[in-house]
């Protein structure tokens, strides 16, 4: 069984979209459910968590209402303004709230995130904590610190890496990648998605090595915190959804994928609906 934990659905005539731009050939255009349900069918996907795409409350009430609708969608990962308390109590009385399974505020657009350890957004991280829900960070790899100062001191909250931390985006300094996420993986309560890599290289730019680095994560996270997404449909131009799933299966052995294309998602985001 698989559960794919990190997808994207969106509709561009809602017009809250920052990404993508109309400048993508390949992205600026409608990507929904019916699209999507038979890439999971063609590979024997389970169910999905859909994540956020903007930062606005419309569109998480927008996934939440295609996850009440959706057989596959099993949870939603929806964005939240970290200093906004009381957005939250929004989001849970949503008729799709039953499948709200964690919150992303979208940070890697900060130069400093510093000011997501002052004391009152450490409180909101510990009431969504108090709440099951999961803190999905979207940052890049100079944000990284600051991340595992919230594991520090919201030990309770479950704190998920997309993206792998991005290391991609700051290739010459791989060593300091390498030294942060050490340092996340002594944080019992931080994981990691296998997701979102740049799989289509342009030639003759330099990007980082897939398995290397899924190595590395192995060796420091260990398999039961490491969490396989698609990252559809921004896959489709990365060689599609079955290339980037082939490509991240091969990378584990058959005794691991259990474990990081299904159960550990299921146990971190609560997914207890019957697959």
């Amino acid at each position: 069984m698989i559960i794919d934990a990190h997808h994207h659905l969106w509709s561009l005539a809602r017009g809250d979209y920052v990404f993508p731009s109309p400048g993508d050939t390949v992205l600026y255009r409608d990507y929904m459910p019916s699209e999507l349900g038979p890439h999971l069918v063609d590979n024997g996907v389970a169910g999905t968590i859909v994540v956020q795409a903007t930062d606005t409350i419309e569109e998480s009430e927008f996934l939440l209402d295609l996850a009440f609708q959706s057989r596959f969608i099993k949870g939603v990962v929806a964005w939240w303004n970290l200093k906004d308390g009381a957005m939250l109590d929004a989001l849970l009385t949503h008729r799709g709230a039953m499948k709200l399974v964690g919150l992303r505020p979208m940070l890697q657009r900060f130069a400093d995130i510093d000011w997501i350890l002052e004391d009152a957004i450490i409180d909101n991280l510990s009431a969504i904590a108090g709440k099951g829900l999961v803190f999905d960070a979207l940052i890049g790899p100079h944000q990284l610190n600051a991340v595992s100062e919230i594991c520090r001191r919201v030990p309770s909250l479950q704190v998920v890496i997309n993206h792998m931390g991005k290391p991609w985006r700051d290739p010459l300094n791989l060593s300091n990648w390498v030294t942060q996420m050490s340092a996340l993986a002594k944080a019992d309560n931080c994981s990691v998605k296998i997701s979102g890599f740049p799989h289509g290289n342009v030639p003759g730019q330099e990007f980082l090595h897939f398995e290397p680095l899924i190595s590395r994560l192995k060796d420091r996270f260990g398999i039961e915190r490491l969490i396989w997404g698609s990252d559809w449909p921004v896959a489709v131009r990365e060689g599609g959804y079955q290339f980037v799933l082939t490509k991240a299966l091969a990378s584990f052995g058959a005794s691991e994928r259990d474990r990081v294309f299904a159960s550990n998602a299921i146990r971190l985001y609560s997914l207890n609906e019957s697959f």
